[in-house]
């Protein structure tokens, strides 16, 4: 009975054991590197988003001017990752492998054209509010 009881009690560890080493998290992949936009160092809080299967996995800003790190975990292995700077598409993809390190160089030009038209129609309107609520003066009468 006893030599039964020492059988049960070693096939449970041993089945424990496979499950707590099974367990172990694979460990991140490290994304590493500099980024510009429209040929300059991106500014501090610029926002870097991985995306995989149309899906944001990740999103960071950046802490030092023109550069930045972030990790990928928890991804098939294999999974392209396409990477935006402020929502642009980099033109870079990186091929998701646990453990691995990759430095990239990210480049994407920017337009401000929307934001100037932007201003200019907001002045636009402003000076013909200003226009249409401005009282003539007639000289001469009263």
């Amino acid at each position: 009975m006893k030599k039964i009881i020492l059988l049960f009690l070693l096939l449970l560890s041993i089945i424990i054991s496979f499950s707590l080493i099974s367990a172990v998290p694979q460990l991140p992949m490290i994304v590493t590197g500099n980024v510009s936009i429209n040929d300059n160092p991106a500014k501090i809080g610029t926002e870097i988003t991985a995306v995989v299967n149309g899906e944001k996995v990740i999103g960071i800003e950046t802490t030092e001017k023109g550069k930045f790190n972030f990790l990928l975990q928890k991804l098939n292995e294999s999974d392209e990752a396409k990477l935006y700077v402020d929502g642009i598409y980099s033109e870079q993809t990186i091929s998701y492998k646990s453990g691995d390190f990759k430095q990239l160089t990210l480049k994407v030009n920017k337009s401000y054209l929307f934001y100037y038209l932007g201003a200019a129609l907001i002045l636009i309107l402003g000076a013909g509010i200003i226009w249409k609520y401005k009282k003539p003066k007639i000289h001469g009468k009263k």
